[in-house]
């Protein structure tokens, strides 16, 4: 029999922010943003076509961008929140309920201008999207370049992530 004091401890789900990190977001967020501008940042000395790259949590919070300003990059994390979400419940739909592990989530083309959205789980912060906008290139090419840049971010952040 259970007392009170006895509390089965839960598992955390990587895929969810840890409580104390989203307790002190301001703090938590601050960090993580320097070493994801600095990856940004390589990304775009690599990626020369790279027009737009923004880091947010699945729910919408910025983390970090580059090639937009401050607002239009809080602007996208958020609506990037919306579409992966959307785009999440469709690929279950369409992958009979299953829980889909697509790494590319979305990908947009506008005349000579691509853009993929990623998602990757870096624990302790969670599930994160990561999009990246381009001109002039294949979508592959925006792909593979993204994929690369969340494994850095992993990296360098001396976490295990997973669904890159």
């Amino acid at each position: 029999m259970r007392t009170h004091g006895d509390a089965e401890a839960v598992p955390h789900d990587p895929s969810r922010m840890h409580p104390d990190i989203a307790g002190n977001w301001a703090l938590w967020s601050g960090i993580v943003n320097q070493s994801a501008i600095t990856r940004l940042e390589q990304l775009k000395s690599r990626f020369p076509e790279l027009t737009s790259a923004v880091l947010g949590t699945a729910d919408g919070l910025h983390i970090a961008s580059i090639g937009l300003d401050p607002q239009s990059g809080e602007h996208l994390a958020a609506m990037n929140g919306s579409l992966f979400g959307v785009a999440r419940a469709e690929a279950e739909i369409i992958s009979g309920g299953t829980e889909p592990t697509l790494s590319a989530i979305v990908s947009l083309s506008v005349e000579d201008s691509q853009m993929a959205l990623l998602s990757f789980i870096l624990a302790p912060y969670g599930q994160l999207l990561l999009s990246v906008s381009a001109a002039e290139s294949q979508l592959g090419a925006v792909i593979v370049h993204a994929r690369s840049t969340a494994y850095e971010l992993l990296t360098a952040l001396g976490v295990t992530g997973t669904g890159v």
